[in-house]
């Protein structure tokens, strides 16, 4: 009993730093944030964040492989029984759902000077989701040159992708969105035949 309730005590503390991390990036901008606004926001003593955390950025690391859980966890659902191509992009409607449901917090990170090091994150994020799939079980063994290229080449045609989204705000859905991504980047996947 006195476990459970410590554990709900743990996750009340995270949940409460992570929202206060997102609503000071997109106030501050994640390079001007400090860790004292982070324990002044969620109301979190010093000695209780390092209990948790050992920075501003493994807080920041930490939500980040929460994400990459989610798009997981929903890249599998949605590609059991499809065909192998349409499975190399399979966590891209997940990620702009979540892009679209966070819209905010991605306007003050992507494409700007004072989100380098969220963007970073998340284009390391992405990577990761795609070599996942590259290095999966059963797959002949690529030329990790090109492999790593044509991630590369994939992660940044997203994250364009998503910052014109945001910047120009066309009245497109995510479902939209992905569709037409898939479009143009599943063609030159398919070409380089190394993911």
């Amino acid at each position: 009993m006195n476990e459970a309730k410590t554990d709900k005590r743990v996750r009340r503390t995270e949940q409460a730093l992570e929202s206060a991390l997102v609503e000071l990036i997109v106030e501050r901008g994640y390079e001007r944030l400090s860790v004292q606004h982070l324990l002044d926001r969620a109301g979190v003593g010093r000695a209780t964040f390092y209990t948790h955390y050992r920075s501003k950025e493994d807080l920041l690391r930490r939500g980040l492989d929460q994400l990459r859980d989610r798009l997981i966890e929903e890249w599998k659902s949605a590609t059991v029984g499809k065909p192998d191509s349409e499975d190399r992009l399979g966590f891209s409607l997940a990620f702009f759902r979540h892009v679209d449901g966070h819209r905010r917090l991605y306007r003050a990170i992507v494409g700007r000077e004072s989100g380098i090091v969220v963007d970073r994150q998340m284009r390391r994020l992405l990577a990761d989701l795609l070599r996942a799939k590259a290095d999966s079980p059963g797959r002949p063994e690529r030329n990790t040159v090109r492999t790593e290229m044509a991630t590369q080449y994939v992660v940044g045609a997203l994250m364009s992708t998503v910052t014109w989204w945001l910047e120009r705000n066309p009245k497109l859905s995510p479902e939209e969105i992905d569709s037409a991504f898939r479009q143009m980047t599943l063609p030159a996947l398919q070409a380089s035949s190394h993911i």
